[in-house]
């Protein structure tokens, strides 16, 4: 088992070179994807990894989507051998010490995918509380199963022949859809899925990506999709479920 760190960075240097003394702490070498960010910022991400040997800039001419930088990660780093990658969102908003939990919970189950299940302080805005309820509640329906405990977090391990598996036999939304539509299609195709508790902090110089009109109707369009995807599954959904009762 050969691990490795990815990185989907957009326009995220300020709060990155804080967060990378933290990410080097981990002692695993790191892939960042910088997905279209400009000039200005991949040279000073650029700057920023130079003094890490292990740590590797893989660069996005356009923007493409969060989703879309994952894929491009996890793709490099089955050429360069790893078994397994730890996923963390690069404005360090996941807490860096919880990452072992994560990765030891890996190596004892090595097909599992595993995911941070996020609890929030005080900074965290009210609509990104709900807006996961509402997320979760849809997701239960989508997969006739109460497995995934929440689809929005973006700290996470992923087994490299599990994760292809599902790039190879399903779509996946190239942006902020991806997270949430990865875990579905994990539970669709039998891989299990893990969660472990994480604090996640919203920086006072946090710059938020997502906007709320334009990706909010994203995640609706992901909805509809995935319920239609459901009902074609049904029959073994539902099939999968029994077995798993009667064991």
């Amino acid at each position: 088992m050969k691990y490795c760190i990815i990185i989907p960075h957009y326009k995220h240097h300020v709060l990155f070179e804080k967060f990378l003394p933290a990410l080097a702490s981990l002692n695993l070498p790191c892939i960042v994807v910088d997905d279209g960010s400009g000039e200005e910022s991949v040279a000073k991400v650029a700057e920023l990894l130079a003094p890490y040997a292990d740590f590797h800039l893989v660069k996005h001419q356009t923007n493409r989507g969060k989703g879309a930088s994952v894929i491009t990660g996890c793709y490099h780093a089955s050429a360069m051998g790893f078994s397994h990658v730890l996923q963390l969102d690069a404005d360090g908003q996941h807490d860096i010490n919880d990452a072992q939990k994560l990765l030891e919970y890996s190596r004892s189950h090595p097909e599992t995918f595993i995911s941070g299940k996020p609890y929030f302080d005080e900074t965290a805005p009210l609509a990104r509380k709900y807006g996961r309820r509402i997320s979760d509640f849809w997701m239960a329906i989508e997969t006739l199963s109460l497995k995934i405990k929440d689809g929005l977090c973006g700290f996470r391990v992923y087994p490299i022949k599990q994760i292809e598996h599902v790039f190879d036999n399903y779509y996946l939304g190239p942006r902020m859809d991806f997270d949430p539509e990865l875990l579905v299609k994990a539970v669709w195709a039998g891989i299990d899925v893990h969660f472990i508790p994480t604090k996640v902090v919203y920086h006072e110089d946090t710059v938020s990506h997502f906007h709320y009109l334009k990706d909010n109707l994203m995640l609706i369009r992901l909805n509809i999709r995935l319920l239609c995807g459901m009902l074609v599954r049904l029959p073994k959904l539902l099939f999968t479920r029994l077995k798993a009762l009667l064991r």
